[in-house]
């Protein structure tokens, strides 16, 4: 009859898949990435197996079982890069990616093959370059992206739930949902590396969902360009923090017990540098200023000229000296081991005393036109190769201490 029921029994050897679970986290960054990592909880829900597996007759004969699920395919955007397919255990190598102009697949081979009511855990990410899904204008930003994508043919999913992490200091969000029913649930926080005060988590979930449902969801948000600065300036500033702890801690003093020694050492040396000082003044002030009232002699025989200058000279020469007598003594008393190198020194400062002396009874010559030219450069020749040859063993006395 025409209410009549009837029953047709027929054969379907294709694969249920279905995802029950779908954790999508889009991570948003303005430097010009945008990372998105899902997790799926995958399950075969077709017609459940029956008897016990073996891998064994499943390799012998693997066209003897349709149903199973050996491989899928998953679509990711052309643009897609540093792809990753792992587990709980680790990353899956039996993935194959090929790169086309409008897309990437991904080839999912589980770890096992997938068998009615069989299930199987896996996550996989990759990053798209930010301008694919972000655009802004001013302080206006909008982020556009497919709230699920294309997982593998004839997608089915139970649960889904989405999570949008933006910039630190992103606000004022607006959602412009697409044509199915979507849940906003309650925004989360989320602090990661160099983040002060954590980084605003959107939160969305969805339920019953296939391929129809791939359509984009937009997010709309202001964001203060300045903000992008706060990281490296973070990071500048724990460096200098970094070096100026270690500045002060290298000179601090932190021994329990005064070394004596250590003090000894420290004023030794800075008597030495003191004493360098005071050479090089005796040198540049004194030995260089001889010379030059030598050669202004011979081109100018203005004799009060000469004994000016000379008794400037003469003055610094002897408060220099004494200096150096006064600086000699204490670096003795405070060190009894460099005694001998002291006396070296002052024994070297007595002989380019001397040939300063000598310089100067060679202008007075001149003056007095008591020396022949030729007696005049010989003699000079000799007095200043002496000269140099006593402040060169000067500069070496002083090394030595």
């Amino acid at each position: 009859g025409i209410n009549a029921e009837y029953g047709i029994h027929f054969e379907n050897n294709s694969p249920f898949l279905t995802v029950t679970n779908l954790k999508r986290i889009v991570e948003v960054s303005h430097w010009g990435n945008i990372a998105v990592e899902e997790h799926y909880q995958l399950s075969h829900t077709g017609a459940k197996l029956k008897s016990q597996f073996s891998r064994l007759d499943f390799q012998r004969n693997p066209i003897g079982a349709p149903t199973a699920v050996k491989s899928f395919r998953t679509v990711l955007p052309a643009s897609s890069k540093n792809v990753y397919y792992r587990d709980d255990i680790g990353n899956i190598s039996t993935s194959n990616l090929r790169e086309t102009d409008d897309a990437n697949e991904l080839e999912i081979r589980p770890r096992f093959p997938l068998f009615g009511g069989w299930q199987t855990k896996y996550y996989i990410g990759y990053s798209v370059p930010s301008y694919e899904m972000l655009s802004h204008s001013g302080q206006n930003y909008k982020l556009e992206f497919p709230f699920v994508d294309h997982s593998y043919d004839n997608l089915v999913i139970d649960d889904a739930e989405v999570r949008v992490i933006l910039p630190e200091g992103a606000s004022g969000f607006e959602i412009v949902y697409p044509n199915y029913e979507i849940t906003r649930e309650a925004d989360d926080k989320i602090k990661t590396y160099l983040d002060t005060f954590g980084r605003p988590v959107l939160v969305f979930s969805a339920t019953n969902l296939e391929e129809n449902h791939i359509k984009n969801i937009e997010i709309y948000y202001k964001f203060n360009p300045i903000m992008l600065l706060q990281e490296p300036l973070l990071v500048v500033i724990a460096f200098m923090v970094i070096f100026t702890t270690v500045i002060i801690i290298v000179r601090l003093d932190f021994s329990i017990s005064v070394d004596e020694n250590k003090e000894a050492r420290q004023r030794v040396a800075y008597l030495v540098e003191e004493l360098f000082n005071t050479s090089a003044k005796i040198k540049s002030g004194v030995s260089d200023e001889t010379i030059e009232l030598l050669a202004s002699v011979k081109a100018k025989k203005d004799s009060k000229h000469f004994k000016n200058a000379k008794k400037e000279i003469d003055a610094l020469y002897k408060t220099l000296t004494d200096e150096a007598a006064a600086v000699t003594k204490k670096i003795a008393s405070l060190s009894p081991s460099l005694s001998d190198r002291v006396a070296d020194f002052s024994r070297r400062e007595a002989e380019r005393k001397t040939l300063l002396t000598s310089i100067s009874t060679l202008a007075e010559k001149v003056l007095g036109d008591k020396i022949s030219k030729s007696t005049l450069n010989e003699q000079e020749n000799n007095l200043l190769t002496k000269l140099h040859a006593a402040q060169t063993a000067i500069e070496d006395s002083l090394a030595a201490l």
